[in-house]
């Protein structure tokens, strides 16, 4: 039944801050914030306000037709790195750069945690093994 509520809260803030009147107004913003987070206080779910606001930012990026790019890498990218993933990326979307050393060397890019890309050596080592 939570679940249902926590996903339910998180298109309604969506639906909220994507409308146009909202959108470009930070003050407006911070005040629906601040009213959200009274409101789940006030039911209880202050618990799982990071799952509602994650949630919450996957609708709305989706709503805007943007992406959440993470980028592992197994050490800090250099500058020619970047220049080769921003290809991968359009304006708008949030991009986070994520060192997993545990990928030895290559990058994997996953796209709004569920679809991914996987050029690491660790993946060719397993596949080879």
């Amino acid at each position: 039944m939570k679940q249902n509520k926590v996903k339910n809260y998180a298109k309604a803030l969506a639906e909220i801050l994507v409308k146009p009147s909202y959108a470009k107004a930070s003050e407006g913003q911070d005040k629906i914030i601040n009213n959200f987070i009274r409101i789940l206080v006030s039911a209880g779910l202050e618990k799982k306000s990071k799952e509602i606001l994650d949630l919450a930012e996957e609708y709305l990026l989706a709503k805007q037709g943007k992406n959440k790019i993470t980028f592992e890498v197994a050490r800090k990218a250099t500058a020619e790195n970047r220049a080769v993933l921003k290809k991968f990326v359009k304006e708008g979307d949030i991009v986070k750069e994520k060192i997993n050393h545990e990928l030895i060397a290559g990058v994997k890019i996953i796209i709004n945690n569920s679809r991914q890309f996987d050029a690491s050596m660790k993946s060719k080592l397993q596949k080879i093994f």
